[in-house]
């Protein structure tokens, strides 16, 4: 039997994070890359230099340099494939018990959603990415990255929804994106798990209403 159009974008995700092998990633490089998402959350992506990450992590700036030669620009990179590949390996981790198109779309949403409202530092990944776009902060080559993984991802959304019989989805599932990483506007960090869980229904619930919506373009 052939792969369903969801199972190939799933693959073709996969194929991707199993690009970098961060299980040989020292202790000590992790806490640096840690320190960085948590200062730029804390204080501002600009705001933070070799020297604040150097305090954070306890150690003198020369020696976040034996880590990243490069500097700032390579810990902003690296910090930006590591949220991604948590970010990826958390969502094949929710979408493998689906069986069909629909249990795809709605783990992939409700995963999605959840981490939006509970890690700050997905926030930050959606404002570097939208701060990017208008005025071209990251590197050339970093954001030809960020711009395929964003496309990845996407494309599961897409495919799931081919899948489901929306025939042209791709409009609809950058609204459900927008709608989901503005999780936080409608859904409070404090809220309890329970609160969490309603509101993650709810956000299948609007989903799956976006993907009806007739955009004018001929979809369903």
């Amino acid at each position: 039997m052939s792969a369903t159009s969801y199972e190939t974008a799933k693959a073709q995700f996969q194929t991707k994070l199993e690009e970098w092998n961060w299980a040989g990633q020292r202790a000590s490089r992790q806490n640096i890359l840690e320190a960085f998402l948590e200062l730029a959350i804390a204080n501002g992506f600009n705001s933070v230099s070799m020297r604040t990450i150097a305090n954070a992590v306890n150690v003198k700036p020369p020696s976040l340099y034996s880590h990243f030669p490069d500097g700032r620009d390579e810990i902003v990179a690296e910090s930006l494939r590591w949220h991604f590949h948590r970010f990826g390996v958390a969502l094949l981790e929710a979408v493998a018990p689906a069986t069909n198109a629909e249990e795809f779309w709605d783990a992939m949403v409700r995963l999605h959603f959840t981490r939006q409202v509970r890690l700050p530092e997905s926030n930050l990944w959606d404002l570097l990415v939208a701060t990017d776009r208008m005025a071209e902060v990251l590197p050339k080559d970093l954001r030809a990255q960020v711009d395929e993984w964003v496309a990845l991802h996407e494309q599961m959304y897409e495919a799931a929804a081919r899948d489901m019989g929306y025939a042209d989805p791709a409009e609809h599932v950058k609204v459900v994106v927008t709608l989901l990483e503005g999780a936080t506007r409608w859904a409070s960090r404090d809220c309890t798990d329970a609160e969490l869980e309603e509101l993650a229904d709810r956000a299948v619930t609007l989903s799956r209403a976006i993907l009806g919506v007739d955009f004018g373009s001929g979809t369903q």
